[in-house]
């Protein structure tokens, strides 16, 4: 019924509007035709056969009333009901009612959007959250095998470095022994010249009567130097006695610490030091400087002999060939380890590329299969969710401006509120009023503020 009521003569819909807008306590009563001859009525429908009529009205004053006043409110006396012209505004409560089922209708349909959308914003968390949580555990049970398959090589790695670094050790201190004999064997010419001439440096001191403390590198280099490292070592001597009293100096109490005690100082330790040189010299160097000028001739024949074991000696520990030290048998052991070594990491590597290639996808599988059905409900769930929102959307769309265009122009967004429209079907159901139009002016001159 409301279908045909609205797709009729647009011409005359908008007059209407005008007129049911121009005075809210007016009600302007217009017909289809109203105020046109009959014999050009039928002129238009013969030529506009077929066709939407389209007739061009002259132009007239709409009739108009005063609205009679009334009290309590008294419903007043209505004209009757104008002809159907499709025009809302002359329906009666059946459209009402209809308008009522398609507003209902937007406002259940937008309350579906909104649970749709909060329906899937959930699902939008657990989806992320179940995934996150997969994610983890695939990343923690991977760690856990690889480490487990790591720490059985490592275990094995460890000790056979282990074994390898013994060996080694082992070997290095048999050579070491090796070396030292034939440094000993090679030396032992050179070292037995070495005690002859010790000897014989002995029998000269015991001979002349000179102390055996004078046979010392120190005496010989204070009294008989020979050589920049002799004269170095005297230098050090003379810094070094002077450096003595100052620190004698620090270490007196402070009531005694005065430039006189520090110059007093000094001049006993010079003069004790060259009392002592002195008499070394007087009663020793000179008394005995024919024996003592032996003495050192033969100590530097001593140093000489010294000179060349050392040389002989790096030569020796430097020599490459170890093949007269008889370590075949730890060469053979440590080469046997070292090739288990690399066997254990190759296996190692080769473990862990497998773990990688197979098991880590075989584990990966296995837990993503545990969580696939629960993921794919969800995102099942999800999609039917999104799809019904789209299509709840395109309904709202649809209905919102089907409702704009055929009930809002006539009404005013204002009187479209299901409230609102209860009140105008009572209103006209209580014979208050004939059509939507008389209905909303009863409403505003009787019942405004009441919804």
């Amino acid at each position: 019924m409301g279908d045909e009521l609205f797709d009729q003569n647009a011409a005359e819909i908008t007059e209407i509007t005008e007129a049911a807008g121009a005075a809210a306590d007016e009600v302007v009563e217009v017909t289809g035709n109203y105020g046109v001859p009959e014999d050009v009525q039928a002129q238009t429908f013969t030529e506009n056969a077929g066709q939407a009529p389209v007739y061009e009205a002259p132009a007239y004053e709409a009739p108009a009333y005063e609205a009679p006043v009334y009290e309590n409110p008294v419903v007043p006396d209505f004209s009757p009901a104008p002809a159907d012209t499709g025009n809302i505004l002359n329906a009666g409560a059946e459209v009402l009612r209809e308008i009522k089922a398609r507003v209902l209708e937007l406002d259940e349909l937008k309350v579906r959007v909104t649970d749709l959308t909060e329906k899937q914003q959930q699902l939008d968390k657990e989806i992320g959250a179940k995934q996150k949580a997969m994610d983890s555990e695939i990343s923690s049970v991977v760690t856990k095998r690889r480490a487990e398959v790591e720490k059985s090589f490592d275990e094995t790695i460890e000790q056979t470095r282990g074994r390898l670094k013994n060996v080694k050790a082992k070997r290095d201190k048999f050579k070491g022994t090796k070396v030292d004999e034939r440094v000993s064997a090679e030396t032992a010419e050179l070292n037995e010249q070495i005690r002859g001439l010790k000897q014989d440096v002995r029998g000269i001191f015991s001979r002349e009567h000179i102390s055996r403390i004078f046979n010392h590198h120190y005496f010989f280099t204070m009294y008989m130097p020979d050589g920049l490292g002799d004269f170095l070592i005297i230098l050090l001597s003379v810094v070094i006695l002077l450096a003595l009293p100052f620190g004698v100096y620090r270490f007196l109490p402070e009531t005694a610490k005065k430039p006189l005690v520090l110059v007093a100082i000094y001049a006993g330790v010079i003069v004790l030091a060259l009392l002592i040189f002195t008499l070394i010299f007087k009663f020793v160097k000179e008394k005995h400087a024919e024996a003592l000028k032996q003495a050192k001739l033969l100590r530097d024949k001593i140093e000489r002999l010294k000179k060349r074991i050392r040389k002989m000696e790096k030569s020796i520990r430097k020599d490459k060939d170890e093949s007269q030290y008889g370590l075949e048998e730890y060469d053979e052991e440590l080469s046997g380890l070292e090739h288990e070594l690399d066997d254990v990491i190759n296996r190692k590597k080769q473990a862990l590329s497998e773990f990688e290639n197979t098991a880590k996808k075989d584990i990966t599988e296995e837990i993503k299969a545990r969580f696939s059905e629960e993921l794919e409900r969800m995102k099942s769930e999800n999609a039917a969710a999104y799809k019904q929102q789209a299509e709840a959307e395109s309904k709202i769309k649809s209905l919102s401006v089907d409702i704009s265009s055929k009930y809002e122009t006539y009404l005013g967004k204002e009187n479209l509120s299901v409230p609102m429209l209860d009140s105008l079907t009572d209103i006209i159901e209580k014979g208050n009023a004939k059509n939507v139009a008389e209905a909303i002016t009863y409403y505003k001159n009787n019942l405004t503020g009441t919804v």
